[in-house]
């Protein structure tokens, strides 16, 4: 994977950990424009979803594992590709292409449906009024395991181009992040690239890492 690639996943989660900072004004009520484009959004992401819509697909996966040492250099290694075919919105199977030297876990594309979540939900800061919509979500609960984050979406059609998640509470974890780029294949909206972001707890030290998966040959089957 080109180093481009990796700049670019690494400063998609700087975007999302900065993201979270914004304060909100914590009030109760309802920005009716905001409710609007997230009740459109959501239900445009039910619609287009491959997994919800029961569609039959395949595609390859190539991910990148990847350890961060102290210093921010990567100091290991390993990769894998797969192919994944889907039966009615369900995983049928998973063929290894090349495996990867160690046990990692298997890619998922089933992202949830922040839109459809209890959030408070506002508009994200220097809307520049272009194609693109940004909208933040943040849990009520400092306990709340949810992810929170970012979702940006096409402001005329609706439908998701990126997705920026940190989840605040997860189990064994100091930090865990993950982005998401998608694109469209017929009416379907597939991710095509997926950052994942995490510092693991161990018994006496942190182990930090990144893992970046490209999404190529979707295919839908009819």
């Amino acid at each position: 994977m080109s180093s481009k690639f990796r700049l670019y996943g690494l400063s998609l989660a700087v975007l999302l950990w900065s993201s979270l900072v914004i304060a909100t004004d914590g009030g109760q009520q309802v920005d009716p424009i905001l409710s609007y484009y997230c009740e459109r959004a959501g239900a445009v992401f039910d619609s287009r979803n491959p997994l919800e819509r029961g569609a039959v697909f395949s595609f390859r996966a190539r991910t990148y594992y990847m350890n961060i040492g102290d210093d921010g250099e990567v100091v290991r290694t390993d990769s894998s590709v797969t192919d994944y075919f889907y039966s009615f919105g369900q995983l049928d199977s998973a063929h290894a292409i090349a495996a990867a030297k160690r046990s990692h876990r298997p890619i998922h594309v089933d992202v949830v449906n922040v839109f459809t979540k209890d959030y408070h939900f506002y508009f994200f800061p220097n809307d520049t009024g272009g194609e693109d919509m940004a909208v933040g979500f943040d849990s009520f609960s400092a306990e709340d395991p949810s992810p929170v984050g970012l979702a940006v979406f096409d402001r005329a059609e609706f439908f998701l181009k990126w997705l920026h998640l940190h989840y605040p509470n997860r189990e064994r974890y100091k930090r865990y992040s993950q982005s998401y780029r998608f694109v469209t294949r017929d009416e379907y909206v597939f991710p095509d690239s997926i950052w994942e972001v995490s510092a693991r707890r161990g018994i006496f030290s942190t182990e930090f890492l990144r893992t970046e998966t490209g999404i190529t040959d979707i295919t839908i089957y009819r």
